[in-house]
C-alpha cells in the first residue's frame, strides 16, 4: 500500500526557500517593502536573468506578488501570512544551527513585515498583555474592552470590515517571545513611523528611535531606553 503523505507539499516550498538567492530576495522584503527587481538582484549581486528567474519562482510559488510598472516590475511578500511563516522558520533555524551576530540595531527594533519587532516590538506586547488589552485563550488572541479603549486613546480604530485578524501574536525570532501583529501590530508601528518616533534605515529592516520618539515611548508603552539594549 502506497502511503500518502497528510500535509500540502511543503517540499516544494522548502526548496523554493531553499536557493540562497531566493532566500535572500525574502529577506529583503520581510520589512514589508516593495523593491524592483533590479534592485533586489543588486542586493544580492544576482545577474538580472539570474534574478529574474528566481522571482518568478517565488511568484508562481505564491510567496511573492508582482506589480509591473511599465518596463519594471516591482515585488513584495504575498502576504503577512507568509512573513509569518519565515519568521517562524527562522526561530526554528536559530535553534538549530550556530548563526552570526546580528547588529545590535536589527535586534533591538525592526520591521516584520509591517509591525515591529525585535525587543522594542517585544516589549509593546508585553505592555499590552500587563494591561489585559490584549489576552490569549481558546480562541487566539483577542482584544478585550479594556483595550478597545487603549486604541480610542491612541486614535486608532479598525476598520468595519478587516481582512485580517484583529490581534495576533508573531513569534519573535531574536527575542524568542511574541510581538504584535495582525492589524493592530500593523496600526501602531504605522502611527509610530507617522509621528516620527521611529525611523527606518536604509537597506535595513532595523528601525531607529528618534531622540524624541524614546519620550513617546516611555509615555504611550512604558518602554525604558535600557528595555532596547542588548542582553
Amino acid at each position: 500500500m502506497r502511503w500518502t503523505s497528510e500535509l500540502p507539499n511543503i517540499a516544494r516550498l522548502g526548496a523554493l526557500i531553499g536557493n540562497p538567492v531566493r532566500a535572500q530576495f525574502i529577506g529583503a522584503l520581510m520589512d514589508g517593502s516593495e523593491r524592483s527587481a533590479s534592485e533586489l538582484a543588486s542586493r544580492v549581486r544576482a545577474t538580472p536573468q539570474s534574478a529574474s528567474t528566481h522571482l518568478a519562482s517565488l511568484v508562481a510559488g505564491g510567496l511573492l506578488m508582482v506589480r509591473p510598472q511599465g518596463r519594471h516590475r516591482f515585488y513584495r511578500l504575498r502576504s503577512e501570512q507568509v512573513a509569518a511563516a519565515i519568521e517562524t522558520l527562522s526561530l526554528t533555524a536559530t535553534e538549530t544551527v550556530q548563526w552570526p551576530d546580528l547588529g545590535q540595531r536589527v535586534r533591538s527594533a525592526r520591521r516584520c513585515y509591517d509591525h515591529v519587532a525585535g525587543r522594542l516590538g517585544v516589549t509593546i506586547c508585553d505592555f499590552a498583555v500587563a494591561r489585559r488589552y490584549v489576552i490569549a485563550g481558546g480562541e487566539g488572541v483577542t482584544l478585550t474592552k479594556a483595550g478597545g479603549r487603549w486604541l480610542a486613546s491612541l486614535e486608532l480604530e479598525p476598520p468595519p470590515a478587516l481582512r485580517r485578524p484583529l490581534v495576533r501574536f508573531c513569534q519573535d525570532w531574536t527575542e524568542r517571545r511574541p510581538h504584535l501583529a495582525g492589524w493592530l501590530g500593523a496600526a501602531l508601528c504605522r502611527r509610530l513611523e507617522e509621528q516620527d518616533v521611529i525611523r527606518r534605515l536604509s537597506d535595513s529592516r532595523a528601525l531607529s528611535v528618534t531622540p524624541a520618539g524614546r519620550g513617546v515611548l516611555a509615555r504611550l508603552f512604558g518602554v525604558q531606553p535600557k528595555q532596547l539594549e542588548a542582553r
